[in-house]
């Protein structure tokens, strides 16, 4: 067997990589340019060392810069740390504080457009309100119409009253939910049984 030369062997070796399953075994051009760059910093880190013996003002001047920069920058960590703890939480809305539809006004300007069961239910919303700011019922939005239902029989209002509401409610859930009957007795009803409501406690 001949020997081979080296141009050989790297021109084989180079001919071998070119083919497409060692394509990634070759550095992409960002890659490339990184590594390069990465090269001349190690090149001119290393060359600080003989910049220290001819020309030591110069090399000075450097690492006063570097660490200048380095304290400025932990200064600037700490200021911004500091001034973030010392500034004042966020007011949290208060649920008092939030402003509440008006129910009863918006079921008005409903019902005056012809939408009555969608007026009869905001009444239903707002007469709920109603009771539960006057401690009748607690109201909170996991509770369906079924639980205000039993807590309202378990209440101290007035027995004629609740039957009423019941009877509301449910007629209210079977239109909102069923037939959508649009008329404008259930609003009627939810007028009357609402004022009650507010003028009861």
């Amino acid at each position: 067997m001949s020997d081979i030369s080296d141009s050989a062997v790297r021109e084989l070796a180079q001919k071998i990589l070119a083919q497409p399953e060692y394509a990634n075994a070759r550095p992409s051009t960002t890659e490339s340019w990184l590594l390069s760059m990465l090269r001349r910093l190690l090149g001119w880190l290393g060359g600080m060392g003989e910049l220290r013996m001819s020309a030591p003002t110069l090399y000075w001047l450097m690492i006063g810069g570097l660490f200048l920069i380095l304290a400025i920058m932990v200064a600037h960590i700490v200021w911004t740390i500091s001034a973030a703890l010392r500034a004042p939480e966020p007011p949290t809305r208060s649920a008092s504080g939030a402003r509440l539809r008006d129910h009863a006004a918006e079921a008005e300007l409903l019902a005056a457009s012809g939408s009555y069961l969608e007026a009869a239910h905001h009444l239903m919303i707002a007469s709920f309100r109603t009771l539960a700011e006057r401690s009748v019922i607690d109201l909170r939005p996991d509770r369906s119409n079924r639980w205000i239902r039993r807590a309202l029989r378990d209440s101290k209002l007035n027995e004629g009253l609740v039957r009423e509401i019941d009877r509301l409610v449910a007629r209210t859930e079977r239109h909102w939910f069923g037939d959508r009957e649009n008329s404008p007795a259930i609003y009627s009803d939810w007028k009357s049984a609402f004022d009650q409501v507010s003028r009861a406690i």
